[in-house]
């Protein structure tokens, strides 16, 4: 039967319209930007990273390691930044089980995949655009490592920054390849998360058993080249780049539906964060990852007696807890350890991993709020409460308190990787009470300010308000850095521990939080 031409399309005619119609799209977009926002921008950005580095710095002991101290650091280091690495790798395969890394346009998943267009001309372009942007970021941010790293070895901070930079490039690159390997396979969570399961068991068991067996741990091995150089480094290298070309081969496969699921969901995540909206960010992440409650809980809790002395909201925040998800008790879990190992990195002598312990535990804090995070969902039930609103909150910090003195108990065993034991339960019985409720505090305060009030923050002036939305962002968890400021008095002698001086320290930090309690009290329903 003959076929009319007039139906034959002409692939490549379609693909250098799409090209064309790209490069007009991104034309018109950069001539919307003028340059001195452009140049702003840089200047903000540029300016945030070399205070950063400056402080790091200085903060950092000005003592060199021997070559053979260097040389047993060397041994020892790969594990832990493989475990990172494998940390990393986990999150990609569990994104990629889910439908992501890649975040497409709406119109583009509409319209340009549902063209006569090879999807994967379609997708190719922003996937490269993806694996090019993390290599250039995890470059930048291994650069900065190796700069701080090489004010202590005795090795070429040239050769120390370049072969950081390497391994965090390739291990973003990884990260996401092996993300976008899985989607386009479209490969069930349930695999997905196996297989991050084990690649990050491999890299633990590397750090117990202080061998270099996993791939991470020989990508890791890259960064360390100055120090002792080994050749079985090279094979992740060329893993990574058969990664790569196993993502891009099948990266047109993926599922619309779940990348059209993923474009609505990131378009109003980057509203909410342009907004500030913390709540709604969270949820939105959430359904992103697909997180949801059980459906029962994991122990059921009896009806309560008619003369009970146990609150109603007490128990209603353990309901709450107890329909947490595996994988968001797992976050906690992990979060907290994180914690644990940044505080046994502080007292070892590396001051600025307190900003990364104090982060760490405001995020588990930030999940230990979802009950009161459930009342400011539903501000309009707050006029039927008896009490007023800001002692209802209060209430809520008992059951958050509670959860974070168990997350602490978490990050002191962490901690006991890097520092003594005799250390961690002196400095932790004293500090495990302020900063459990530092960090609860805190986190309840970040879910009761809701977004901002913009309109009413506009009569500032553009300068002040934007020095109002950085400290809506940053005072949170900066209460619970200043709990965790005291441990810095303990000294570094585990012998003698100036347990007194850390105990009159968390005076000042008390003195922090009960001006966060007395900020609770005086909520009010309407900035909810």
């Amino acid at each position: 039967m003959p076929v009319d031409s007039s139906f034959v399309i002409d692939l490549e005619a379609t693909t250098a319209a799409l090209h064309e119609l790209r490069r007009t799209r991104r034309h018109n977009r950069l001539s919307e930007v003028h340059w001195i926002d452009a140049l702003y921008r840089v200047y903000m950005v540029g300016l945030a990273t070399v205070i950063f580095v400056m402080f790091a710095s200085s903060q950092l002991p000005t003592n060199r390691l021997s070559v053979t101290e260097a040389a047993d650091f060397a041994n020892q280091a790969p594990m832990w930044l493989g475990l990172a690495f494998a940390v990393a790798v986990g999150v990609g395969l569990r994104s990629g089980g889910r439908g992501g890394p890649l975040v497409l346009e709406a119109p583009v998943v509409m319209h340009e995949l549902s063209a006569p267009v090879p999807r994967s001309e379609v997708v190719r372009g922003p996937a490269i655009k993806q694996l090019r942007f993390l290599a250039f970021s995890g470059a930048v941010v291994g650069a900065i490592i190796g700069e701080l790293a090489a004010r202590r070895l005795p090795v070429n901070p040239v050769a120390s920054i370049v072969c950081t930079a390497v391994a965090f490039a390739l291990a973003g690159v990884l990260a996401s390849a092996t993300a976008m390997a899985v989607s386009g396979r479209r490969v069930r969570w349930w695999p997905a998360n196996g297989l991050a399961l084990v690649i990050v068991l491999w890299s633990a068991i590397d750090v117990v058993t202080k061998h270099q067996t996993s791939p991470m741990t020989l990508l890791a091995d890259i960064a360390f080249w100055p120090i002792t150089f080994r050749i079985l480094a090279v094979v992740p290298v060329v893993l990574v780049l058969g990664i790569v070309v196993l993502a891009l081969s099948r990266i047109g496969d993926l599922s619309i539906e779940h990348a059209l699921r993923r474009a609505g969901l990131v378009a109003q995540l980057r509203f909410a964060v342009t907004l500030q909206d913390v709540r709604t960010v969270v949820l939105l992440r959430r359904q992103l990852s697909q997180e949801n409650p059980r459906l029962r809980p994991w122990i059921r809790i009896g009806r309560a007696k008619r003369r009970s002395f146990i609150p109603p909201v007490w128990k209603r925040d353990w309901q709450s807890y107890l329909r947490f998800p595996l994988p968001r008790l797992a976050r906690m879990v992990l979060m907290a350890a994180a914690g644990g190992l940044a505080i046994g990195a502080v007292w070892r002598g590396t001051i600025p991993a307190i900003l990364i312990a104090g982060f760490a535990l405001y995020i588990v804090a930030y999940d230990a709020a979802e009950p009161t995070a459930q009342e400011v969902d539903h501000p309009t039930r707050w006029e039927s409460y008896p009490d007023a609103p800001g002692a209802f909150l209060l209430q809520h910090l008992a059951a958050a308190f509670a959860i974070m003195v168990l997350m602490g108990v978490v990050a002191g065993a962490a901690a006991t990787v890097l520092v003594p034991f005799t250390v961690v339960w002196q400095i932790g019985l004293i500090l495990i009470i302020p900063v459990s409720l530092a960090a609860a505090v805190a986190a309840t305060i970040s879910t009761a300010m809701g977004a901002p009030d913009v309109a009413g923050l506009s009569g500032l002036g553009p300068d002040m308000m934007g020095w109002v939305m950085l400290a809506r962002l940053v005072i949170p968890p900066i209460i619970v850095v200043i709990a965790l400021l005291p441990m810095l008095n303990a000294g570094s002698d585990p012998g003698a521990l100036n347990t007194t001086k850390v105990g009159n320290a968390t005076v000042y930090a008390l003195f922090a939080v009960g001006a966060a309690i007395l900020y609770l009290r005086t909520r009010k329903p309407k900035h909810l």
